[in-house]
């Protein structure tokens, strides 16, 4: 039986990402789409087993699997046993192409070693929402964008496709939040994984969408941000504490990242 919900499409068009559908097949059917969906499609397995096929490839759905399928992509589902479950939501957006294009995800992503506690958690709050058709839409629209990126984390940053665990990004993040401060070679992160600095590199970036000097920088000014607004520290010192002991390349950093000077921004605070 299927318990879904297709709220009623009006203003919310404007909006970056709106919901189109929610809903629990429990079980789950068997799903043939040659042409896709015109709409964004996640859905992850709650329970029992299935099989996805999508580009010629299958991907086996169990507890934890997790897929997203953009709009007009051909696949198809079924289940194993009698007992898949699924939770699914469909959305679209005026923009909704370009962005989770732009967030990593293109047509196809697959992950089978997701905590879904998070994404489980909003669901159940988008359901209750998209079940008011007067005045949830806009509200179901804001939790939409949570769910993506609670998705995303689960899916691109803490899984590969192949649905192991990757560590490589994991560990390197973990050492950089740890050691900001410190001068950090590119060198020195592939090691923790005993990987090439190339693959690193490009795994790296995979998960991340960044380069590793590129989040090392926006990890120090982040940090550099919270001492600026909450503390009356010199800025030299806290580009310091931020890992820029060079006051002047420390302002050049976070003009290119903030778009003002660090003095600059201490003042737009009231600071």
């Amino acid at each position: 039986m299927t318990n879904a919900v297709y709220p009623v499409i009006g203003k919310q068009t404007a909006l970056p990402f709106y919901l189109t559908g929610i809903g629990v097949s429990d079980p789950e059917i068997h799903v043939v789409r040659s042409s896709g969906l015109s709409s964004h499609q996640f859905l992850f397995t709650s329970s029992g087993t299935g099989v996805l096929y999508v580009d010629g490839k299958e991907y086996p759905q169990e507890k934890g699997s997790f897929f997203y399928l953009a709009p007009g992509k051909p696949h198809e589902y079924r289940p194993v046993d009698g007992d898949w479950a699924t939770s699914w939501l469909v959305f679209r957006g005026k923009y909704s192409d370009e962005l989770m294009q732009g967030i990593g995800f293109n047509c196809f992503a697959y992950a089978s070693c997701c905590n879904t506690e998070r994404c489980e958690n909003l669901f159940k709050r988008i359901f209750s929402a998209a079940e008011d058709h007067v005045s949830g839409g806009e509200n179901a629209s804001l939790l939409v964008y949570e769910y993506i990126l609670a998705a995303r984390e689960a899916m691109l940053l803490n899984c590969n496709e192949g649905g192991g665990k990757s560590n490589i990004a994991k560990k390197a993040l973990m050492y950089i939040d740890e050691n900001y401060m410190q001068d950090i070679a590119i060198e020195t992160l592939a090691g923790l994984s005993g990987v090439s600095v190339q693959h690193f590199c490009r795994v790296f970036k995979a998960e991340t969408l960044m380069r590793p000097l590129e989040y090392l920088a926006r990890r120090r000014i982040s940090e550099a941000k919270a001492l600026l607004s909450n503390t009356s520290l010199e800025i030299g010192e806290i580009g310091r504490m931020a890992g820029y002991p060079d006051r002047n390349y420390f302002s050049i950093v976070f003009r290119k990242l903030e778009g003002v000077s660090p003095r600059e921004y201490r003042r737009n605070r009231g600071l």
